[in-house]
C-alpha cells in the first residue's frame, strides 16, 4: 500500500521516475488519464524544457506534480499509472522501502487472535487509512466501527448481555468492569488498575467525540458522501485515537498474564 502522509517525499520518487521514464506523448497520456491537461499542458515551461534539454526540466518536473497534488488521490493516480512501485524497487529501493513498506497498518496488529471470517481487522485498518486522503468523513466512520466491533470482540468472552445493544460509551465502561486491565502480580496493582482505567477511560473519551464527528459528518446512519468540510488532518487525529485505543485493548487481549 501506498504510503501518502509525507507528500513532498512521494511528489520527489514520482518525479524521479517520470524524469526517467517520460517523453512528451507520455506527458499528454497522463494528462487525460488524470483529468490534469490544465496542470500538464498550461505550463508554459514543462514540455519545452523537456525537448531541449534545459536544466530546469527537473524543477518543473516537481512545480507539476505540486499542482496536481491539490487533490492527493491525483498522486496516487500517477503512482499508478507509471508503475511506481516497480521502478523504485529496482532504482531506489530506499524511497520504495519508504513509501510502501514502512506503512503502520502493515505491521500494527499482527497475528491479531480478534480475527475472524466475519472481521479482518487488517482490512479494516486498510480501508481507513486508503481513505484518509480522498475521502475523510469514510475513515472516520470506518474508524468509529472499527473500534466498536474491537470492543464487542473482546467482551463477548466476557458477559452475556447483548452487546449490539450497547452504544460506544456503554461498551468502554463494559470493558472498564469486566477486563482486566492489569496483571494481578504488579507491584500496587490495585493502584495501578484504576490508572489504566482511567488512560483508558481518557482514550475512550476521544473515541466518542470520533462517533460526534461520524454522526455529524461522517459516513454512518444512512448518509451518503458529503462535503462536510472536514479535512485530511481532522480525519487523521480521529483515525489515531482510534488506532491508539484498538491496539491497547487488543494488546491486554493477548497477554496471558491478564487471563
Amino acid at each position: 500500500m501506498l504510503n501518502t502522509e509525507n507528500k513532498n517525499r512521494l511528489i520527489y520518487a514520482l518525479g524521479l521516475a517520470i524524469e526517467s521514464k517520460f517523453d512528451a506523448s507520455d506527458w499528454t497520456k497522463l494528462a487525460y488519464e488524470i483529468d490534469a491537461v490544465d496542470e500538464i499542458e498550461g505550463h508554459n515551461r514543462l514540455l519545452r524544457s523537456l525537448n531541449w534539454g534545459d536544466p530546469d526540466y527537473t524543477q518543473n518536473i516537481i512545480d507539476v506534480l505540486k499542482e496536481i497534488g491539490r487533490i492527493p488521490r491525483k498522486l496516487e493516480k500517477i503512482a499508478e499509472f507509471i508503475n511506481l512501485e516497480e521502478w523504485l524497487q529496482r532504482r531506489r529501493h530506499d524511497l520504495y522501502e519508504e513509501l510502501y513498506m514502512d506503512n503502520e497498518p502493515s505491521h500494527l496488529l499482527e497475528d491479531n487472535p480478534l480475527d475472524t471470517e466475519e472481521f479482518d481487522l487488517s482490512k479494516q485498518l486498510r480501508r481507513i487509512y486508503d481513505s484518509l486522503e480522498a475521502d475523510p468523513e469514510l475513515a472516520i466512520g470506518t474508524t468509529k466501527e472499527m473500534v466498536e466491533t474491537v470492543l464487542k470482540t473482546i467482551l463477548q468472552e466476557e458477559v452475556d448481555e447483548d452487546l449490539d445493544s450497547l452504544d460506544l460509551p456503554e461498551l468502554i465502561k463494559a470493558v472498564n468492569k469486566n477486563i482486566k486491565l492489569i496483571p494481578d502480580d504488579v507491584e500496587n496493582a490495585h493502584k495501578a488498575h484504576q490508572t489504566v482505567k482511567r488512560t483508558l477511560s481518557n482514550l475512550g473519551q476521544i473515541v466518542i467525540g470520533i462517533a460526534e464527528l461520524r454522526n455529524s459528518y461522517g459516513t454512518g446512519h444512512g448518509k451518503i458522501k458529503n462535503e462536510s468540510g472536514l479535512k485530511p488532518y481532522h480525519a487523521r487525529l480521529a483515525v489515531n485515537a482510534g488506532v491508539t485505543l484498538a491496539k491497547f485493548l487488543i494488546e491486554i487481549y493477548q497477554d496471558p498474564d491478564n487471563k
